[in-house]
């Protein structure tokens, strides 16, 4: 059997397992991401797996199975219904900048009189080139990167995709696992923090739906009162990519403000250019709204965090890693001060969790 290892030997095999998760997680840095949304999709869809397999009586594996099918089949029937409208408002987007185009054209071309002189735009605005292939030029240019980026992505939407079966398969292995892991008379407290740490990602996540219903629903509102056509679908769509923060608040954009450029307004007598301007402006205003009051309420209540330390490290998390890094920083910072509390009471000498305390009460502040 050999003899215990000393003091010395534990400290530096547990440098050394320490410093291998460092170099593996920087060598591994760019599936991270991938990973994350897979557990992330998983997360989610487990309570469709349980219900069915409750509900059924079918095993688990074929539970995952049947989710994981439907939630692809229904990825498709969306893209197929999404793809022939995009298609088609792509074709109106270039009739409409061809239209832009001429008027353009036609102002510049044009002397205007400001204040008893006569200036002369075309002197100062450049001409824009009607010929398409000026506009394709970069595309050609740069199709190396476009072909690196599109594998990329590529790779990265298979990885998620196999990661999310994996995970849905055999997710509910990692928690014994873990327990098995930590030495006998501590596997009842990682028990406790495995409980806890479920509740708070359970609690952003339902904060999460919140906000995304109560973002359709005013967008929804607004659109309707300046008569958006499409404002419903709109509106719940803006709600429903709202939680990929950046991401979702420009595709949302970008299609509200094209609704608005081709279809103009229902009831509003004015030009769909200004119409669309008018758009884009309380597109603005409503996407400060939701970002700087709506969103840091609606979580901070849900996860027990003050609505200004919300806000502050998701506007960090979106300014220095981006729309998934703000998406995950809350229940992140939320798990780090439960496990640090906990480590707090350990070396203070104290009970680790305080008497009676429910796994749901992760922020019980008593000692």
């Amino acid at each position: 059997m050999g003899q215990p290892w000393s003091r010395t030997a534990r400290l530096l095999a547990l440098l050394g397992i320490i410093c291998a998760l460092i170099l593996g997680f920087w060598y591994f840095s760019g599936i991270i991401s991938p990973v994350v949304i897979a557990a992330i999709l998983a997360y989610v869809l487990h309570p469709a797996v349980d219900f069915l397999t409750a509900k059924t009586k079918v095993s688990h594996q074929v539970g995952v199975v049947i989710v994981y099918v439907i939630s692809l089949l229904l990825i498709a029937a969306l893209l197929a219904w999404l793809t022939p409208e995009l298609i088609h408002q792509t074709r109106i987007l270039i009739s409409e900048v061809e239209k832009l185009q001429i008027f353009y054209a036609d102002f510049i071309s044009k002397p205007v009189v400001v204040f008893g002189e006569t200036v002369y735009p075309d002197q100062y605005l450049p001409p824009l080139s009607a010929d398409t292939s000026d506009f394709m030029a970069p595309v050609f240019e740069n199709v190396g990167t476009i072909v690196e980026i599109v594998t990329k992505n590529f790779l990265a939407t298979l990885i998620i995709l196999v990661s999310t079966y994996y995970f849905l398969a055999d997710g509910h292995r990692i928690q014994p696992l873990v327990e098995r892991l930590a030495p006998k008379d501590y596997r009842e407290d990682i028990h406790f923090l495995y409980e806890q740490l479920r509740h708070v990602w359970a609690d952003y996540l339902r904060s999460q739906l919140v906000f995304m219903f109560v973002v359709g629903l005013v967008d929804s509102i607004v659109w309707l009162a300046i008569g958006l056509p499409g404002a419903i679908i709109l509106g719940f769509l803006t709600g429903l990519t709202s939680f990929v923060h950046e991401i979702g608040a420009i595709v949302s954009g970008i299609l509200s403000v094209l609704a608005a450029l081709i279809g103009g307004s229902n009831f509003l007598t004015m030009s769909n250019f200004w119409f669309a301007v008018l758009v884009f402006v309380l597109y603005m205003i409503l996407t400060g709204i939701k970002n700087i009051w709506i969103r840091p309420i609606v979580v901070g209540r849900h996860v027990h965090l003050h609505a200004g330390v919300v806000f502050v490290v998701v506007i960090a998390a979106l300014i220095f890693h981006g729309a998934l890094a703000a998406f995950l920083v809350v229940p992140v910072l939320v798990s780090l001060l439960v496990v640090g509390r906990y480590l707090r009471r350990r070396i203070l000498g104290l009970p680790p969790f305080p008497p009676s305390q429910d796994p749901s009460q992760y922020f019980t502040l008593s000692e």
